[in-house]
């Protein structure tokens, strides 16, 4: 007997607080060959509950969440499903979001405004294994990811330079690259506000950078985090 043709249909999981949204995209994929909506959350919560039931093949995740943000759900889950690939499908691009998912492990942003044929292949581009970031996003991902230590060696050459931060400035460090506020981290860490905001001014102070978005996109791409 020959071998069989038939191709793995995609299992997806829809995150998004909008029914209507919800709604349609499971209506779209339902005419897209080879796609099928498995699931669909409206928080955050919901969707690490059902990410671990369903076990999708990706999810295409939606960042301002009630109960759990996007940034949080993504890290949970791809902290427990290292296997599931996320899409941030997200109406806005702002700076904390962005670096915030893609420091929690996102594989790729789309902007809403996205084509629905170019949002299939960005997923089917995801699912092989690769990432993709929305044309707007990748200038300002390159934008906040410019080169920023900078030392001269012995010959006058110019090398790169992390800054050594120690257990707990990488802790505060990583909590806002996720987009927690100063009380946030407080609550988390069981410190004082006030001493969670000298820990980010020192942190800042030691990146050299002016407010936590550089530093959040510096940890990113250093691997501080």
């Amino acid at each position: 007997m020959g071998e069989s043709t038939e191709l793995k249909t995609i299992r997806i999981l829809v995150v998004d607080d909008h029914p209507l949204i919800r709604r349609g995209m499971k209506g779209q994929f339902s005419l897209e060959p080879g796609f099928t909506v498995v699931g669909e959350a409206n928080d955050g919560a919901q969707a690490i509950k059902l990410a671990a039931q369903l076990q999708p093949d990706i999810i295409l995740m939606d960042i301002d969440l009630p109960i759990i943000d996007g940034i949080t759900a993504t890290q949970q889950i791809k902290t427990d499903q290292t296997a599931t690939r996320i899409l941030a499908l997200s109406a806005f691009d702002d700076d904390t979001q962005v670096v915030g998912m893609l420091a929690a492990g996102a594989d790729g942003y789309c902007l809403k405004s996205i084509k629905w044929e170019q949002l299939v292949a960005v997923i089917q581009l995801v699912l092989q294994g690769g990432a993709y970031l929305d044309p707007a996003i990748a200038q300002k991902v390159a934008r906040l990811l410019k080169p920023t230590f900078v030392s001269q060696d012995t010959r006058g050459t110019d090398v790169s330079q992390r800054p050594i931060l120690s257990t707990r400035e990488r802790e505060i460090l990583k909590f806002i690259a996720q987009g927690y506020s100063n009380q946030e981290i407080a609550d988390k860490l069981f410190l004082s506000l006030g001493t969670i905001k000298s820990y980010v001014r020192m942190l800042l102070n030691k990146l050299s950078v002016d407010d936590r978005v550089q530093a959040a996109a510096i940890a990113v791409r250093e691997g501080l985090i």
